[in-house]
């Protein structure tokens, strides 16, 4: 099979932004304080459930900690960069990022000293919802807001800022089945089980398979924890039991570009087409020199500012 190598953009935009900032100017510089009378009382009033006052977010000194699933990835990097660009507007507020080195250990350790020392809110990408949900719920009480970004908390708090990821694996499933023909062989290398993004990018994708192209099979899947090396590995793997796969759709670029690696190493990457996610500009460079099919483009910089506008 001749590989088509497809360049997919999709901007992904935030129906919770809509909800709640409607009508809001994204520009910060252009935006007025509220007249300090109408903020000081506020400021003043304990938050609900607990004895911590509201500070007034243009005066207070306030302090905002970001717990990344694993800040040394392009993504994570872009969200941090979002959030300190909109937070740049502000000379009160400081953002400290927290790396959970993919780990939701890490993560509830984390949390536990960002509550301590009594931050103003957090930023957080579970590295698994059910686990940090007790961290998530304790901070909560304590009247620290949590605004989850991407990967959800399970567990109620004050917000959740997610990409349309539903979508994106729908989108992928039509053009993987455009480009082999309606007919043939994928795997799917997933991220972390139980992880929401990976759950809603693997649904979309197998939902829209299994509805619109019954010529199309999911041979096997096995997660790859997001991680080049390891799906680099679950690649072989895969290349190694089947003789015939088509398509390939990796939860991420990092894992796609593990997939395209193995597949390289096999001598097979001209046989099939490999889908990654994220938009990364690794990736890009891998599309334009044939080594990767395509992806979905997800604009970080524009989600991340988000949590602090809906806390502020």
């Amino acid at each position: 099979m001749k590989k088509k190598i497809l360049a997919f953009g999709l901007i992904l935009g935030m129906a919770l932004f809509m909800a709640a900032c409607s009508g809001q100017e994204a520009n910060r510089e252009q935006q007025e304080a509220p007249a300090a009378a109408e903020t000081a009382a506020k400021a003043e009033e304990p938050m609900a459930g607990s004895s911590k006052a509201v500070k007034n977010p243009y005066v207070d000194e306030v302090k905002i900690a970001y717990v990344a699933h694993d800040i040394s990835t392009p993504v994570n990097q872009a969200w941090l960069e979002g959030i300190e660009r909109e937070c740049q507007y502000y000379d009160n507020i400081t953002v400290q990022s927290f790396n959970g080195d993919s780990s939701a250990e890490n993560q509830v350790k984390i949390m536990s000293e960002v509550i301590n020392q009594e931050y103003d809110a957090i930023i957080i990408q579970c590295s698994d919802g059910a686990a940090l949900a007790d961290s998530v719920t304790q901070a909560e009480e304590a009247g620290i807001p949590v605004i989850t970004l991407n990967l959800d908390a399970n567990c109620t708090h004050s917000a959740l800022v997610q990409m349309f990821d539903y979508d994106a694996g729908r989108l992928i499933a039509d053009e993987i089945a455009k480009a082999v023909g309606d007919t043939g062989k994928v795997v799917v290398i997933q991220g972390i089980a139980g992880v929401s993004r990976t759950d809603n990018l693997e649904k979309g994708f197998r939902e829209t398979i299994e509805k619109n192209y019954p010529g199309i099979e999911i041979i096997a899947s096995q997660a790859a924890n997001f991680e080049k090396e390891k799906a680099t590995t679950v690649m072989s793997s895969f290349l190694s039991q089947y003789d015939q796969i088509d398509g390939v759709f990796a939860i991420n670029d990092a894992m796609a570009a593990g997939a395209s690696l193995a597949a390289q190493n096999a001598g097979r990457l001209d046989e099939m087409v490999i889908w990654g996610a994220d938009g990364e500009r690794d990736a890009l460079a891998m599309i334009e020199d044939g080594t990767l099919t395509g992806t979905i483009y997800t604009n970080c910089w524009d989600q991340a500012p988000l949590p602090p506008r809906l806390h502020f």
